[in-house]
């Protein structure tokens, strides 16, 4: 075969491969709505398109989107302040570039920010919920893409042709890599940055020229107004890797000038938003108690990313100290590049020590740690599996290389492989239940819409309605409000049954039922757990608690058994992360309680004693079809008193 041959072979694997890693996160950010953080950035893209910046208002109403922890005294409605924007009314908790791509893309596909109307109907029909889903996601797959085409270029110059194969393999179909180039969230670029600072500082390292050192600059800037947290880490990074660096004419001028570029590009934001004045008091995670066993089950529990690591060490370690007495072969493999390794793995560990002792506590999740160590993880996978290919076979490496990515990703679980979970073809059925819903409700215009944090941002933005955070509101303002409140609580339990199985189990205790009948067992046996669960929190639960028939109780007995089992599973899962240690964790109120009190006493606002108890035992709670979330109607205060008067007499 012709060198022409092999490099047109080439391209068109290095096409097909980013066509294939492509058409997955396009296939992805239409699947599935958005979710509670994803809405938050399309919101923040609303105030883009309406002042220009990123403001803490939409709809005549702050943005709620973090933890309750900072006091709003004189405030009669709010009790507290959001913890993501600063007193200058501005976002600083979150990067700008990501919330500025996805205004872009708002505008390139006529996406107009929402406006408050003169009724509480949706704007939005339920046939735009789709549109409105994948248009906030296009920057996502666009990032994905170059992030592909950077990590092949990464691996291929740090590690040679197979390590660059490796390397595109794993960004191209890797669960997470997908996900993250899906998703209307910073991830994506962040990713995108990470490897971007990766290509400029190896630059920097092999040729130390103005422009590497000007391409360096510039990518740390933008990752800064992504992503500030990697950007300190990548700057940790930089300066680790001087020893890496060669003797280049004139080099402390060019370093100047690096830095000069990141002083310039982000210091003017850093004092205009106020970032400094609100990072103060946030609370931070490694001041936490469990903090320190919080990290170790990280460690202990990803033995992928720790085999990585310990293996770049051993293997340039290995190279240094015994090469002399290694077979040639190994020593082609990988001793030729036993600074890489080290290089990379002092990358990785950089990054996971500025995460631990950076992020706040709020922020403080397994994903957004295996987002700053994805990069150089990825990448020691793939110069470690292309070493081993070498040594198998010199001339099939970069063909072994990746295929052993694909194995591995498959065996470990880590490979993409989509589909829709049990129970839930239509994947924007429930938001679109919610949208009927409101549209069929006939509310009052002094109607206060609140939803329980943080589906209250995906309700929002999906219906163009003001329907704000529960958690914020003070309990005063709640009990005492003259009109009709309306509260929509998300809720979580097992699958239903099938219509098959109902009209099957019918059939054999001689009871004739068509589909529609069946499906309404479906949904009444599905919201039966729910109903029974607030029945006694309010005035009345729609439907209501009716007999079940015999045939149909072993479905019954089942959902219970299956939703008890969620609930463990729930449990054991969130006591994992930092935020929730100390705490029992079994239903959708006790996590969003936790979560959202944990530094102002979520013992004394959790349970019977969260803000909105008093005002909903007068509520109607509706149980959705399909909704998977409960409304509970609450009528204005003197029809409120009544009802709770008539009940008292009888």
């Amino acid at each position: 075969m012709s060198i022409g041959q092999r490099k047109a072979i080439g391209w068109v694997a290095l096409l097909v491969l980013l066509a294939l890693g492509t058409g997955l996160r396009v296939w992805t950010a239409g699947s599935t709505p958005l979710w509670e953080d994803e809405a938050e950035s399309s919101i923040n893209a609303q105030t883009i398109l309406k002042h220009g910046i990123p403001t803490d208002h939409f709809l005549g109403q702050p943005i709620y989107e973090n933890i309750m922890f900072r006091p709003w005294p004189g405030n009669a409605e709010y009790e507290f302040k959001d913890l993501s924007y600063s007193d200058r009314g501005v976002v600083a908790y979150h990067g700008w570039l990501p919330l500025y791509s996805i205004a872009g893309s708002m505008a390139v596909f006529g996406q107009e920010p929402d406006r408050l109307a003169g009724t509480l109907v949706p704007q939005h029909g339920q046939d735009t919920v789709v549109r409105r889903t994948w248009v906030p996601r296009v920057p996502a797959v666009l990032f994905g893409l170059v992030f592909m085409v950077l990590m092949y270029m990464l691996g291929r110059s740090m590690g040679g042709p197979a390590a660059g194969w490796s390397a595109l393999m794993y960004a191209a179909v890797a669960k997470k890599n997908v996900y993250y180039g899906s998703q209307a969230r910073y991830y994506s670029l962040t990713l995108m940055l990470i490897a971007g600072c990766g290509w400029a500082l190896w630059k920097i390292a092999r040729r130390g020229r103005w422009r590497d050192y000007l391409l360096g600059g510039l990518m740390l800037v933008l990752l800064f107004h992504t992503h500030i947290t990697s950007c300190f880490g990548m700057c940790v990074v930089g300066t680790v890797s001087l020893p890496w660096h060669r003797a280049h004419r004139r080099v402390w001028e060019k370093r100047g000038l690096l830095l000069l570029i990141v002083l310039a590009g982000t210091l003017p934001w850093v004092w205009w938003t106020g970032f400094l004045g609100h990072t103060q008091g946030i609370p931070a995670a490694w001041r936490m108690q469990g903090f320190w066993s919080v990290v170790y089950e990280y460690l202990t529990h990803r033995p992928v990313e720790m085999v990585l690591f310990f293996t770049g060490i051993t293997a340039s370690a290995s190279a240094w100290w015994f090469g002399g007495r290694m077979p040639r072969r190994v020593v082609e493999a990988f001793g030729a590049r036993r600074g890489v390794y080290l290089l990379v793995s002092v990358w990785a560990g950089v990054m996971f020590v500025t995460f631990a002792g950076c992020m706040p506590a709020a922020s403080f999740f397994a994903t957004r740690l295996s987002l700053m160590i994805a990069v150089p993880c990825m990448l020691l996978a793939a110069m470690i599996l292309a070493g081993a290919s070498y040594l198998v076979s010199h001339r099939w490496a970069h063909v072994m290389a990746p295929l052993a990515v694909l194995v591995i990703l498959a065996g470990t679980g880590r490979l993409f492989t989509e589909a829709a979970p049990p129970g839930q073809a239509d994947r924007f059925e429930g938001i679109r239940t919610v949208m009927g819903y409101l549209q069929g409700a006939g509310l009052a215009d002094d109607t206060r819409l609140y939803a329980t944090p943080n589906g209250h941002l995906v309700m929002t933005y999906y219906t163009g309605l003001p329907i704000q955070s529960v958690a914020a509101i003070r309990k005063t303002y709640l009990d005492n409000y003259p009109g009709p409140i309306v509260l929509i609580r998300k809720t979580k339990y097992a699958p239903p049954p099938g219509v098959g199985e109902v009209m099957a189990l019918a059939g054999e205790a001689g009871v004739a039922m068509d589909e529609g009948v069946a499906g309404d067992w479906v949904q009444r046996v599905y919201s039966r757990v729910q109903r029974e669960e607030v029945g006694g929190e309010v005035a009345s639960v729609s439907p209501g608690i009716e007999p079940i028939p015999d045939w149909l109780a072993p479905v019954l007995d089942r959902q219970r058994r299956e939703t008890k089992m969620m609930r463990d599973v729930l449990s054991w899962h969130v006591s994992s992360a930092l935020m929730f240690r100390g705490f029992t964790i079994r239903t959708s109120p006790n996590w969003w309680q936790t979560y959202q009190y944990r530094f102002v006493g979520p013992g004394s606002r959790s349970g019977v004693h969260v803000n909105y108890a008093d005002r909903v035992r007068s509520a109607v709670a509706v149980a959705l079809p399909r909704g998977r979330c409960m409304v509970y109607r609450c009528p204005p205060l003197v029809e409120a008193d009544k009802t709770v008067g008539s009940g008292d007499a009888d």
